[in-house]
């Protein structure tokens, strides 16, 4: 019952505080009328923020004989005839798919489309190499873009 009390009081209180207060601001017979207040001057919209610019894809691309750990193993430039030929590349800022777009002298042979899980991610193709030449493996985006390269000779 104490408990009961002690809030009715608080609020019969706080009601004669805020009636209290209304009153006072009541004009009183007399009184002249305060000139309006100004109005405040509008304050200026703040300059939109531009987004920032989406940083371009780009690609590390290496050629080798294997990936481990996520890295190229046996990393060359000159292949023998008959070895697999593992083209490795880290991607930075890419979305989607990529595509290793391989190339016989000059001449498109085959195209892997790789999935990029995240900003930074690698992913790897390969090819047993039976043909002598010069090869190039050209890293695309979905649009077709190219962000990185890695050329090597069979011989």
């Amino acid at each position: 019952m104490g408990n009961r009390y002690r809030y009715r009081r608080y609020w019969i209180v706080a009601m004669m505080l805020a009636t209290g207060t209304a009153f006072a601001d009541d004009a009183k017979p007399g009184d002249k009328p305060a000139a309006p207040a100004p109005a405040p001057a509008p304050a200026p919209a703040p300059a939109p923020v531009p987004a920032p610019a989406p940083a371009a894809a780009s690609a590390e691309v290496k050629a080798g004989t294997g990936v481990e750990k996520h890295e190229i193993v046996g990393e060359a430039s000159t292949f023998a005839p008959g070895t697999t030929v593992w083209v490795w590349s880290r991607i930075t800022n890419g979305q989607g798919t990529i595509k290793h777009v391989w190339k016989q002298d000059g001449k498109e042979v085959w195209t892997a489309t790789l999935p990029v899980g995240s900003a930074r991610w690698s992913t790897m193709s390969r090819r047993a190499i039976g043909a002598k030449g010069a090869w190039e493996v050209d890293v695309q985006t979905e649009a077709g873009a190219s962000i990185g390269a890695v050329s090597f000779k069979v011989e």
